[in-house]
Order: structure tokens, then sequence, then C-alpha cells
């Protein structure tokens, strides 16, 4: 059976400060609407801010369906646009794997299309490819463009998706089907075998068969039913060949001419197929009740074979639960029930006007369900996720209406928030399996619980300490070209210390803030006085920074609820 829950709480190594206060965490249920538009928010962009709590809270009512229409409705913010802006006017002269970081790190925290970005990401984590391979951080603006290309479709089809990610020549090159030649007898060689499975494994399929609400099916002694076989691999891989860079020269090289063309090489441009060297004989490809066309007949074109094994592949039972579950676990929870990813994957099959496919109504679906929305859910021990250190930086900069050093400066963190620090950095996975895996077990509590946390696999005795070490970095100092502002909060601090914090909860804790946080937070904050103000500073700023960081650093704030 798959494992679908965490258990929040338990989550976080981070609480040196007040170990006591984190031995069983009971969060408020009882939220306000700026805080369950806050809540919304924090599981549909990458962080809420306050200007965006007060537009949905105020002019949509808390009408969570017309701002997911409003948000596919924005034209899609570009990063490849944005570095050819900043390369034109000087900014930079090159494009490479730090010009690329920075402007998807622009496009994260300030593109007004925050829902389809959000989803990019999510999807990034899941149809993978990672700047951390040569072959892609020397790709001059290729990784930013296949980025693009995830935000282009983040809520559109899903089958244009995958074709176009099959024809991505960064995900060429990363999962080597660029340039990838048919069996040559002579030579004793086969297709390149890398797209072919992860195209199964894990962009559609996966690894084993799934019920319609994402658990496992067993044979008679218990053990999973595989989807696939190693002759369906080599079969996939043959659909495979043939593609090469997109160029208006045909004529091929070597003997014959039937290699491939000369082509300067091509980043960004979907990928052509030079049907020379497609394998062009018979396949067999995935068998299932319902495939249409599980047999790809000799003779066809490569792009003709291509499009027939992704529809093979998409509309195979195992992709709706498959890809809906991994899509609720970015978003929303660990551990979804059986029903919600039943729920979800049935969305994916059919939107209701008979589309298979529809990311728009799949995205609604997850963010609208009762257990996203439903308070009574917070309470769950099993409900929730553990945000991921990228996000958690992110949260906190637009919570705070970050500015940065000077008007030109680069969108750069700095050592403090990096790989180093954080243990992730979008698009810089180790391996094709993403930062961690779906189903990644946490030893302790949670994973014998039986559930699962698949943000913990980043969490180590190293990054147990960085990642607080870089948030005490940008609450108390700056990080890079960084800073965030705190006058709105400075000035609540003449109020009371206990306004300042319902603030603070609302903006990085949506309202679950527990009643034990609260007080020792209180309490520490009544306990500064002038004399420990530093040099620069004043007292009030002196409060309201140490009170983000006891918040950002807290378990009430690591865990999504």
């Amino acid at each position: 059976m798959q494992k679908n829950r965490l258990i929040p709480g338990l989550v976080v190594l981070f609480a040196l400060w007040w170990p006591t206060a984190h031995a069983a965490i009971t969060p408020n249920t009882s939220l306000s609407a700026d805080q369950l538009a806050s809540r919304f928010l924090g599981q549909a962009t990458f962080g809420p801010t306050p200007e965006g709590i007060a537009e949905l809270r105020g002019f949509l009512g808390n009408n969570y369906s017309l701002w997911i229409d409003r948000e596919a409705a924005k034209a899609v913010t570009s990063t490849v646009a944005l570095q050819q802006s900043q390369k034109d006017s000087g900014a930079i002269t090159a494009f490479d794997k730090t010009t690329n970081r920075r402007a998807r790190t622009q496009v994260m925290m300030t593109a007004p299309d925050q829902l389809r970005q959000r989803v990019a990401y999510a999807l990034s984590e899941i149809l993978v490819i990672s700047d951390a391979d040569t072959n892609v951080a020397n790709g001059l603006d290729g990784s930013s463009s296949y980025y693009d290309m995830l935000a282009r479709n983040a809520l559109g089809n899903f089958r244009t998706l995958m074709m176009d990610v099959t024809r991505h020549p960064m995900m060429g090159r990363y999962l080597s089907h660029y340039k990838n030649r048919k069996a040559n007898t002579t030579a004793g060689t086969r297709p390149d075998e890398n797209y072919g499975r992860e195209v199964m494994q894990l962009f559609t399929v996966g690894l084993y068969q799934l019920t319609a609400d994402g658990n496992y099916i067993a044979d008679g002694t218990g053990r999973p039913l595989e989807t696939y076989t190693s002759d369906d691999v080599s079969n996939f891989a043959r659909v495979f060949t043939g593609f090469t860079d997109d160029s208006a020269n045909n004529t091929g090289t070597g003997t014959g001419r039937l290699d491939f063309p000369s082509a300067a090489v091509n980043y960004t441009a979907p990928m052509r197929m030079w049907d020379s060297q497609h394998d062009s004989d018979a396949k067999t490809l995935l068998r299932y009740n319902g495939a249409r066309k599980p047999t790809l007949p000799a003779g066809q074109t490569g792009l003709q074979d291509v499009q027939d094994a992704i529809d093979n592949l998409i509309e195979h039972p195992n992709t709706a639960p498959f890809i809906s579950r991994q899509l609720i676990q970015r978003l929303v929870t660990s551990n979804p029930s059986d029903a919600y990813v039943g729920r979800v994957a049935a969305v994916f099959i059919n939107n209701g006007a008979g589309t298979r496919g529809d990311l728009l109504a799949v995205v609604k679906a997850i963010l609208l369900d009762n257990e996203a929305r439903a308070t009574s859910f917070i309470a769950d021990r099993e409900h929730g996720k553990l945000r991921e250190p990228f996000l958690r930086i992110t949260h906190l900069f637009r919570a705070f209406r970050f500015t940065l050093a000077t008007a030109t400066s680069a969108y750069d963190f700095g050592a403090s928030v990096s790989e180093s620090t954080l243990g992730q950095f979008p698009l810089g996975s180790p391996s094709v399996f993403n930062f961690y895996a779906p189903d990644y077990e946490p030893p302790g509590p949670i994973g014998a619980a039986g559930l699962v946390g698949p943000e913990f696999q980043i969490l180590n005795s190293v990054f147990a300490v960085t990642t607080p070490n870089a948030l005490y970095n940008i609450t108390q100092n700056t990080a890079g070209q960084f800073r965030i502002s705190t006058a709105d909060q400075e000035a609540l601090v003449a109020t009371s210390n206990s306004a300042l914090i319902d603030n603070l909860d609302t903006l990085l804790t949506h309202g679950t803030l527990s009643a034990n946080s609260r007080a020792i937070i209180l309490k520490a904050l009544d306990g500064v006085t002038a004399s420990m103000v530093p040099g620069g500073s004043t007292l009030a700023q002196t409060r309201v920074r140490l009170a983000i960081y006891l918040i950002a650093s807290s378990a009430d704030y690591a865990v999504l609820k």
C-alpha cells in the first residue's frame, strides 16, 4: 500500500532556541478571514504578501476559485526574456548557470502570475533537469527556457507538457536522447535507454501498478505488481531516437548522408526529428485495458511514434493518480488521503468536459478540495507538509516587502542562502530523482507510523544548523543583495508586542501559531530592554527582528498546515 500521511510538530530539528516549546505543538485552528487567505496563498504561491492577502480578502472576498481563474488568465512571465533584457541593457554579458539561477529567482519571487510559477516549480521537481549536470549548466539560457516551458504548460494540458518536455533540448541532453541513434547491428550499438526509462518511472506511470486512488496493486503474496518491464524500456528507447538540434539544414552527414545534419547548437528550440536516425520498425508499448495503440506499426514517422508513445503513457491508468498525488504533496500535504488522491485523479482523467490532463482543473481540484481548505485538518497530526528550505526563504522575503541593495542589483542571495546552507536550489538537484523522493519515510516517529515526509530527505545534521543560520542572517542582517522591510511591524510594537505577534502569525504561520509558541515569543520580546539594542538599531526594530526569527525558525513555520 502507498504510505500517505505526515505528522506535523515532529518536523523540526531547528528548535535550538526553545526545545521545550516543540515537545508537542497544538496549532491554532480558529482563523480569521485574513489568515484563511494567507493559508491559501501559502499553498498557491511562493509566499503570501500583505498586498496579496488584502486583495484576496477584500476585492475577491476569499473567492479562491475566482483567484485561480484570474491567475490562469495572466500572461506567462519569462525568465529567458528577463535575461535577454538584462543582456541588452548591459547588466549581464552572457548567459550562464549564475545568471539563469538569478533570473529564475527573480521570476519566482516577483512574477505576477504566482500560481503558474508555483506549479511550474512543483513540476520542476517531478519532470527534473538539473544544472548540477554540466550539459545543463553549460547550455547558455537553456535551463531557463526549460523552466519557462514548464510555466507555459503549468495550467495547460499534460499531454502538451509531456511532448514539450520530451522535445526540449535540455531534457534531451540531461537524459541523453539528444542525438540518440537507432540500433546499428554492424557497430553493435543500441539506443540509449535513459529517457525511455525515466519517462515511465518518474514522469508518468511509476514503477508499480496503482488503483484509481493511488494505492499499490499487489499479487497474491502482497508484492506490488510492476508497471513495465525491461523490454518495455527498450521499446520506448527506440521511440526516442532521431532527435537533434532544430535547424533548417536538411543535408545529412556520414555514409549515405544518413547521420544527423551539421547544425548550430540550439538550447532553447524544440528538438527536430531526423527520421534517418529514428528506429522506424514496429514497437510494442504498454498494454492495458483501453490502450488505443499498444503496438506501433513499422514505417511511421519519428514524431508520430513519439506522439503515440506519449498518448500510451498519459492514458495509462497509473498516470492520473501518480501525478495527482505528487502535485498534492508539493502544494498541500505529504500524506493525502486515498479519497483526496482519487478525487483529483478523477479530474485529471476528465475535467468535466471530456478532457484528460487539464492541469488547471487538476490544480483547482487540489487547492479547493476540503482537505486543503477545511481548518479541521490543521489539527490533524497526519496533515500538512514540511516546507522546502527554498520556499521558507521566498516566503520570508515576500512577507516583508524585500528590497535590493541597489536598483540594479542582481537577485543574489549571497553565500548565506545557497545549496550549502539550504541543501537545495531550484533546478539544481543531485540527480533526476530530485532532492527527495515522494515516498521517503524519515527515520523515527513519522516512518514508524507508516507515513512519508519527502522534504525530510533534505534535512540532516548540517542543514538543521545552517538553515536557521540563514534565517538569522535574513532577519538580523542581510542575505546578499536582499533586505527585508519591517517598518509596518515596528509601528505595531508601539501598540503591543501581542499585536506584533498577531501580524507575524498572519504573514508567516497563517494563524496557526500555537498558544505555547506564542507565549514563549511574547516572553522573549518582553525581556528585550534598551540596553540590549545593538548600535544602529531601535528597541522596536530589535524586538521585531527577534520575533520574526523566532517564528521563522519554529516548527510552526517549518510545517505548512
